[in-house]
């Protein structure tokens, strides 16, 4: 695979600890989607790209570039993903009549098509309903599924919270705030950004249950909602877990994935202890991860509230802290392995600094985001025979922008990948 270095790492037993605290709004939350690195400067997000067929990083679209239907793009949110190697997306854009505001829509981008057809709108406009209408108010976070299933977070109308799903051509409000849960709670906040696809429409988010008219009662949780069956309460804070777990805020982003046992989530949360790595499969909660456990680099005293690393038979990679220094774990089937540490050389002799939160792909490789000792942020992937290199083309080695006029900054804590190695990320231009 040409100019990347193999690195091999041997196992360690890990405990971790959540140390980042997440505020309580009474209004809709937005979550960070940073790892360890430095908070995302949305304000300098100027495109997004996403890998072509080949592997390479290609240019979506950008601010101040051509809209569908005319007009332009004025602003860009968060990629994800999707299953068969396309990117969807909210973005802001600017009809040709400048008298009308410009306004947030969904839009799903190919990097195998030409230019000019590059990007198209997700949503067709006659499915959205008066009594299912999303107000969209800003980046709207949309994921998508493996039948075209498309789910967003946005207010409704009068202001609430909603999370709304997408399925062949019908717009269907699959929870709002003030709606119960199975379990007779009412949802009271929604977290934006914290929604996953699960299995046959299922999506996964964090969001909080309580009195609406009484903030101070609030009590973060992790959901699961289905346009048949509702809103399913996986984990609620102050309520005991497995192991006899009290469950603590805050929770951090969940990861969430269709398998064999249905669909399968990982996240952490704090508990009087400590914190914790939490698997959910087969309709069960696990504590597979919990804080004490020792490691080569010291004890872990932090574990990152970004997405953990998820496969469908129940593999996990974490982002922790031992002893001030970033690593990057695995955990299969009980066995713990450090991948990656910072301080690490990369595939062209600077140094790993900050790391970002892994994604792990179904053949077992490891996308990261990683700023270097150059202070330049940059994608890695660890394939499953612990060849470490630079993301791009087909064998795996990084040329972001090195055929292109000028090199474009990357927005690590952006990094999108689905389970055949396809991925994408907001950056500059």
């Amino acid at each position: 695979m040409g100019r990347g270095k193999m690195f091999n790492f041997r196992a360690f037993p890990s405990a971790l600890l959540i140390i980042l605290l997440t505020p309580l709004s009474a209004h809709a939350v937005s979550l960070t989607l940073s790892g360890n690195s430095a908070a995302l400067q949305m304000e300098n997000t100027q495109a997004v790209y996403a890998s072509d067929s080949n592997g390479v990083p290609t240019l979506i679209t950008g601010i101040g570039m051509p809209a569908p239907g005319g007009g332009v793009v004025t602003e860009v949110g968060v990629p994800s993903m999707m299953p068969d190697g396309r990117v969807i997306f909210g973005a802001e854009t600017q009809p040709k009549d400048t008298n009308i505001k410009p306004r947030w829509n969904i839009f799903i981008g190919n990097a195998d098509a030409v230019p000019s057809h590059r990007i198209v709108t997700a949503l067709n406009p006659k499915a959205l309903a008066d009594d299912c209408r999303p107000a969209f108010k800003g980046d709207p976070y949309p994921i998508a599924d493996t039948d075209g299933n498309i789910a967003f977070t946005s207010t409704v109308p009068h202001g609430r919270d909603g999370l709304f799903f997408y399925s062949h051509g019908k717009l269907t409000c699959m929870a709002k705030a003030g709606d119960k849960t199975s379990q007779g709670h009412e949802l009271a906040v929604l977290s934006f950004g914290s929604p996953q696809m699960g299995d046959d429409g299922q999506v996964v988010f964090t969001g909080f249950l309580g009195d609406s008219a009484n903030p101070a009662t609030h009590r973060q949780a992790l959901l699961l909602a289905s346009v048949a069956l509702g809103v399913t309460e996986l984990a609620v804070e102050g309520e005991y877990g497995p192991n006899h777990t009290l469950y603590q805020r805050p929770f951090g982003l969940p990861a969430a994935i269709p398998s064999a046992l249905g669909t399968i989530v990982a996240f952490t949360a704090k508990s009087p202890s400590g914190a914790a790595l939490f698997l959910y499969s087969g309709g069960s909660m696990a504590r597979i991860l919990p804080t004490g456990t020792l490691t080569s680099v010291g004890p872990v005293s932090f574990l990152s509230a970004g997405r953990p690393g998820l496969m469908a038979d129940g593999t996990t990679a974490v982002l922790a802290g031992c002893a001030r220094i970033p690593a990057i774990f695995r955990l299969t089937r009980q066995r713990l392995d450090l991948r990656i540490q910072r301080g690490q050389l990369t595939p062209f002799g600077t140094e790993l600094e900050s790391l970002g939160d892994p994604v792990l792909t179904a053949s077992g490789a490891m996308f990261i985001g990683a700023t270097d000792s150059d202070d330049r942020e940059k994608l890695y992937v660890l394939s499953p025979d612990d060849a470490f290199f630079e993301v791009g083309e087909s064998e795996l080695i990084y040329r972001i922008a090195m055929g292109a006029q000028r090199h474009h900054s990357i927005f690590t804590g952006t990094l999108t990948v689905n389970q055949h190695g396809d991925f994408a990320y907001l950056g500059g231009r």
